[in-house]
């Protein structure tokens, strides 16, 4: 037992700049671990070195950079040509291989013979992307299209590969010991079936890291080109008939609220049109025709009585 505590202590001790990962581990670690990483914190602060001056450790800020470059590309080109060109490329990168180029997506759309457009997406190594370039500007010049832009753009990977690689060489590290502790077989049974389950827990991280750590250095190694082609007749006709365009773009949008204001009106008043203004009005011309049929019998009842009993005014 004592000798499994001397090899778990040399063990934790190599590997300083995993503190806080040990110290989590540790909790579901045998008595041997656990005591091995309590004398750990007090060796670190003994044996860690001194930070460097910051201007050597900027003396050559671009000797671990790693940048992934990505490519914008857009080309104008006769309708007819759209679809070819965009298809002799696609088939230029195929043929290069995957170590060289990868297409990544290629689609074209037409909606008819005189508007068509298309895109390209692929990944290409630096050196090859070069002579890609210069055969693509050639065969655009050659089909009597244009180019009309083009733009670059970087993103820094390099925190995440050397974090990702220094977290991989411990781990990796790691599990070397915790297999040649495995291989002395003096522990308890308890013992080394807490280092089996800490031995298969690390094997599980090495491989995620690795898996993350490649995927960077693919991104590294090579460049993302985003190319995107236009038949020429829609980029004339966007631009002569974008103020008829914008005309008729407000002539829909004041008729539509015209219309929405007419139609408000006449859903408020036409409540009051049923129930209220036509039964009035029907019922006004009802009283004003039986009042103008009605005779006056007042009248004439007096003038018959004054004439019954020889009455004169």
């Amino acid at each position: 037992m004592k000798k499994l505590l001397l090899a778990s202590t040399l063990l934790l001790t190599s590997c300083g700049s995993q503190q806080n990962f040990v110290q989590d581990s540790a909790r579901s670690a045998p008595p041997a671990i656990e005591m091995a990483s309590a004398d750990m914190g007090a060796m670190q602060k003994q044996a860690s070195p001194a930070p460097a001056p910051s201007n050597q450790a900027n003396e050559n800020p671009t000797a671990q950079s790693f940048l992934a470059y990505r490519y914008n590309y857009g080309f104008q080109l006769p309708a007819k040509s759209v679809a070819a060109t965009s298809k002799s490329h696609a088939d230029i990168c195929i043929k290069a291989g995957p170590s060289k180029c990868q297409v990544l997506s290629s689609s074209t759309s037409a909606q008819n013979e005189d508007y068509v457009s298309a895109r390209l997406s692929i990944r290409a190594e630096p050196s090859w992307l070069e002579t890609f370039t210069a055969q693509m500007q050639s065969s655009v010049e050659d089909a009597k299209g244009k180019m009309t832009g083009s733009s670059v753009s970087a993103e820094d990977l390099t925190r995440q590969i050397l974090d990702t690689n220094a977290r991989l060489k411990a781990q990796t590290t790691l599990r070397d010991r915790l297999q040649g502790l495995l291989a002395t077989r003096n522990a308890e049974l308890k013992d080394l079936l807490a280092l089996e389950r800490e031995l298969a827990r690390v094997q599980g991280q090495i491989e995620s890291a690795t898996t993350t750590l490649n995927v960077l250095r693919k991104r590294v190694s090579m460049s993302v080109v985003d190319i995107n082609y236009q038949s020429q007749s829609v980029a004339v006709s966007q631009s002569a008939l974008a103020p008829i365009g914008r005309a008729l773009k407000g002539f829909v949008g004041e008729f539509a609220y015209g219309l929405s204001n007419v139609i408000g009106f006449f859903a408020g008043i036409l409540p009051w049109l049923i129930f209220v203004i036509i039964p009035g009005i029907w019922i006004s011309m009802k009283l004003w025709r039986r009042r103008k049929k009605a005779p006056a019998p007042a009248r004439v009842t007096k003038q018959k009585s004054s004439k019954k009993y020889g009455i004169h005014d």
